[in-house]
C-alpha cells in the first residue's frame, strides 16, 4: 500500500503540466512584464529628477536677476 505523502507527490508533479504542456511561457510572460514595468519606473523617476532639477535651475536663475 503506497504512503500517501508519495502518491500526492506523484499527482502534484501531473498537475503541474496543463494538457502537457509546462508554464515556461507564462513565466516568459511574467519575466517581461517585470521587465517592462522596471523599465517604466525608471523614466518616471528620471523625468521627475530633471522636472525637479530644472525647478531648482529656474528659482536660481530668478534670484540671480532680481538681484
Amino acid at each position: 500500500m503506497p504512503v500517501g505523502g508519495r502518491v500526492a507527490g506523484k499527482v502534484g508533479i501531473y498537475n503541474s503540466h496543463y494538457n502537457g504542456r509546462s508554464h515556461s511561457g507564462i513565466n516568459e510572460e511574467i519575466i517581461w512584464i517585470s521587465i517592462g514595468m522596471g523599465i517604466t519606473i525608471a523614466l518616471l523617476i528620471t523625468i521627475a529628477l530633471c522636472y525637479i532639477a530644472r525647478e531648482k535651475c529656474r528659482k536660481r536663475h530668478e534670484n540671480y536677476f532680481n538681484t
